[in-house]
């Protein structure tokens, strides 16, 4: 029996956030468009939505927290994605320099 549960509500931010690829040194420009406790829709102005790794993290408060993300779907016609939180979702600062 299939239970139909809702979906939480997004939250409309459109926050500009930077993502961390481990092994880069640069950080990706990005806007954080909604998101809820499952996940967000990242968009992007100067990267195609196919160069971005299936896995990041993300911070969209000047560095003071970052979210590990895992994409689940790319939309390449608008450069965007949308992200689940992976375990351990939110990680401090350090954490995030040593994953670099």
């Amino acid at each position: 029996m299939l239970i139909d549960r809702p979906r939480p509500a997004r939250t409309k931010v459109g926050q500009p956030g930077k993502i961390i690829v481990k092994g880069s040194s640069a950080a990706r420009v990005c806007t954080v468009d909604n998101l809820n406790t499952l996940g967000a829709c990242i968009s992007f102005d100067s990267v195609s939505a196919e160069d971005i790794p299936h896995k990041f993290d993300l911070t969209f408060d000047n560095g003071h927290s970052f979210w590990s993300c895992h994409v689940i779907w790319r939309n390449k016609s608008v450069s965007r994605v949308g992200v689940t939180w992976r375990a351990g979702w939110l990680i401090s600062r350090c954490e995030a320099r040593n994953r670099s």
